[in-house]
């Protein structure tokens, strides 16, 4: 472990975002990798599996005490309950459907602590993604997460994956989940945050103000 590379890793992305905050992306990483960037001041980390996540945050809950997960991978309902048993969860970003919604909000009082939800929206309508397709879709859960105890935090989206031109396409998806996140804050009178953007489009995203990019890899190569 060299700490220093840390350092010049966290020190090289911190002057490019500005505004956005960094949700460093640790799946597949060992704890020791994670304590590295904590120990740095970093507090925000996500991963893609409930199970992998449940470990580290029960193996890291006493060294780490400030340490934020975000649940950043497709959930399924069925992994609600254990989800949310997970020692210091801050946030959802991948609320892919109205079923999902609603199991999170029937499960809520098992919350350790207050809980932000992101819902994702499928920008690029690529059949392999999850996540709302409709405004109206994306309204009605939103509702219910606002009339719970849950914390509606904003909307998530990723850049169209297969195409010839991934730069316009990415930049096309981010701007409509700022209109779409526009419009609800307009109609529902809320505050809403995006988080868009990863290692391959994160500078797209910073250019459509994006609170959260997910960068994983990059930060550890």
């Amino acid at each position: 472990m060299n700490p220093e590379f840390y350092n010049q890793k966290l020190k090289s992305i911190e002057k490019k975002l500005r505004d956005t905050q960094l949700l460093i992306v640790s799946k597949t990483r060992s704890a020791l990798e994670i304590r590295a960037y904590y120990e740095l001041g970093h507090f925000d980390f996500g991963e893609n599996r409930v199970q992998e996540l449940e470990q580290k945050a029960q193996e890291l809950k006493d060294e780490c005490p400030k340490i934020r997960w975000h649940m950043i991978g497709h959930l399924q309902s069925n992994k609600v309950n254990q989800l949310f048993q997970v020692p210091n969860l801050y946030a959802i970003h991948s609320v892919h459907d109205q079923n999902l919604v609603e199991k999170l909000v029937k499960a809520e009082s098992k919350l350790i602590k207050p809980l932000h939800l992101f819902l994702q929206y499928n920008t690029s309508k690529e059949e392999a993604k999850s996540g709302f397709e409709t405004y109206a879709e994306l309204r009605t859960a939103a509702e219910l997460v606002k009339a719970s105890t849950l914390k509606l935090a904003g909307l998530m989206t990723m850049g169209t994956l297969r195409t010839d031109d991934a730069e316009a396409e990415a930049k096309r998806c981010f701007h409509e989940l700022n209109e779409l996140k526009e419009r609800l804050e307009s109609e529902m009178n809320v505050k809403l945050e995006t988080s868009m953007g990863m290692s391959q489009d994160y500078e797209i995203a910073l250019t459509e103000k994006s609170n959260w990019v997910r960068l994983g890899t990059m930060m550890f190569s």
